[in-house]
């Protein structure tokens, strides 16, 4: 079973389900930058120590360095922009959208020189439908007085925030692929934290603003850099199997799991549409994953 990518992606999806919810409190409570600082720094002290305790060496060979460095910076820039949209917008939205990765890496991989056939276009197709039918289903929702973060702006601000993440996940997808192979899944996710720890740094403290970190949050802090790590390391090593490409798939499930959550403890109202919109989403990429 440990050599399956579907099981992997099945832990990814369950655990990154909890992830964005909790990024949403963590968002909340301290704000996006020092909420992704805080993930970081627990997450590379969690990689650390599974480490030393699996008595996991370290590689230390600088021909695959670019590819850490290029999926530690754009998993680091994608999770800022990430909680700034489900800070400020709905999660419902947020989650859906950032999941069509696989999707939007599509085009990207026509500006690499890739030449996908009809399967592919027709799976991009069919998620970014899905995508459109949430978008236009959230809207809806915010009635004629609606919350703040279902004005027409905010919504806006959502869709524009999620899909540069959604992007800027597709193109570290590349970057990770490589990773792992030369470096294993423990290594890429540990200089990954490390990368999104240094950057964050030096970005918090050089805004010159005290960061905070009550002592009531540190819970939250630690749950979500827990999970958003457990999630990453779960899909490198599905990635490591044969036919990785599934776990990914799988883990793209993650959403209903999410929108879920925002249902039920954050009484977003989430429709039959919407929920139509997900699973849309969800069916376009497993289309892509098998077939792509």
């Amino acid at each position: 079973m440990l050599e399956n990518a579907v099981f992997w992606g099945a832990g990814c999806a369950i655990v990154w389900g909890f992830s964005d919810y909790i990024a949403r409190l963590a968002g909340r409570s301290v704000g996006a930058m020092v909420a992704t600082l805080a993930m970081m720094s627990v997450g590379a002290v969690l990689i650390a120590v599974i480490m030393i305790v699996m008595a996991e060496p370290l590689d230390w060979r600088l021909a695959g360095l670019h590819w850490l460095l290029a999926i530690g910076a754009g998993t680091t820039i994608a999770t800022v922009l990430f909680l700034f949209a489900v800070t400020h917008g709905p999660v419902s939205l947020a989650a859906p959208m950032v999941a069509s990765y696989p999707a939007v890496a599509v085009p990207i991989s026509v500006v690499l020189g890739a030449r996908p056939g009809l399967v592919t276009w027709g799976a991009m197709a069919i998620t970014l439908a899905g995508i459109w039918l949430v978008a236009r289903t959230v809207l809806a929702n915010g009635g004629e007085e609606p919350a703040k973060e279902y004005t027409p702006a905010a919504i806006r601000r959502t869709i524009i925030l999620s899909l540069a993440a959604a992007s800027i996940y597709a193109a570290s997808l590349t970057a990770a692929d490589n990773a792992v192979e030369m470096y294993g899944a423990l290594q890429t996710v540990l200089v990954v934290r490390l990368v999104g720890t240094i950057v964050l740094i030096g970005v918090v403290f050089g805004r010159r603003e005290r960061p905070r970190f009550p002592r009531r949050i540190w819970p939250i802090l630690a749950a979500y850099g827990v999970l958003d790590t457990l999630g990453h390391l779960f899909l490198f090593f599905g990635l490591d199997t044969a036919h990785g490409e599934y776990a990914i798939v799988a883990s793209v499930a993650y959403t209903a799991v999410t929108v879920m959550l925002a249902r039920v403890f954050l009484h977003e109202p989430v429709s039959k549409l919407q929920w139509a919109g997900v699973a849309l989403a969800i069916c376009g990429v497993a289309i892509l994953g098998a077939f792509g």
